[in-house]
């Protein structure tokens, strides 16, 4: 109980902008637990967004431009721009075009480049007018997106980093990928996907199963991808997986469901 307590609070403190102002004890156990809750707080996050939504639509008159821009500025502050971070390093490394020795080391440059700069605007202005679409169809029924994209795009960042090989021998992924329990973290995915399934099975929304199915799609060629250009996972690619995720996801919705 207490590892799987400290785990969800690593996960916040790891995985999000919440101030967890607390010295937890990351061993593999509790580190097990924080990448199993990694969906739970996508679940969540999607929660406040949603409720923040349901407010605004109800109590002001507030336009759907202006709602998908505090939409995606909510997702932004929620998790401290922790995932754009990690787009923003996989571009400037990949449009280098060099070998995959100078790419791993371009990740490790705090410095953004202009790849970097274009291509997280590009996404930014990409999720927002795709959002803003979904908003004129009505800005309640994006609500059920808004819960469970989030929580969909980190199930498919935890199987990128359950099936990816360390691409650097130091790091925090490396790092986690060496302790972490594989067989107890598989068990809280299946746990959590059936869990899931039996919510929407529920509740009626069964084009959210489309996005499982698109999600696993887009993993399996992000997981190649990535392989060939950088040799494995690293923190920055599995952050720059979830931002892409995201706005594929909602392309899905908006285009084909």
């Amino acid at each position: 109980m207490k590892n799987s307590w400290s785990g969800f609070l690593l996960a916040w403190q790891f995985f999000s902008a919440v101030p967890i102002k607390k010295q937890l004890d990351m061993n593999s156990k509790s580190v097990t637990w924080m990448y199993g809750f990694l969906p739970i707080v996508g679940l969540l996050i999607g929660a406040i967004i949603s409720s923040g939504v349901l407010i605004l639509s109800r109590y002001s008159e507030i336009s759907e431009l202006l709602l998908a821009i505090l939409i995606v500025i909510g997702l932004i502050v929620l998790t401290g721009g922790l995932h754009l971070d990690g787009w923003i390093d996989m571009s400037d490394a990949f449009f280098s075009y060099g070998e995959k020795e100078k790419r791993l080391e371009i990740l490790d440059d705090p410095r953004t480049g202009a790849f970097g700069v274009i291509s997280v605007f590009c996404l930014l202005v990409l999720k927002i007018g795709v959002i803003y679409e979904m908003l004129l169809h009505g800005q309640l029924a994006i609500v059920p997106f808004l819960i469970f994209i989030p929580f969909i795009a980190r199930m498919g960042m935890l199987l990128y980093f359950v099936t990816m090989q360390p691409a650097k021998e130091k790091g925090l992924a490396a790092y986690f990928k060496g302790i972490v329990i594989q067989n107890k973290l598989a068990v809280l995915i299946g746990v959590q996907s059936i869990l899931a399934f039996v919510c929407w099975f529920y509740i009626g929304v069964f084009s959210l199963f489309i996005l499982v199915v698109v999600m696993l799609f887009a993993v399996f060629i992000y997981r190649n991808w990535s392989k060939k250009h950088f040799g494995g996972v690293t923190g920055d690619l599995l952050g720059a997986l979830g931002e892409g995720l995201e706005v594929v996801l909602w392309l899905t919705i908006l285009l084909c469901i």
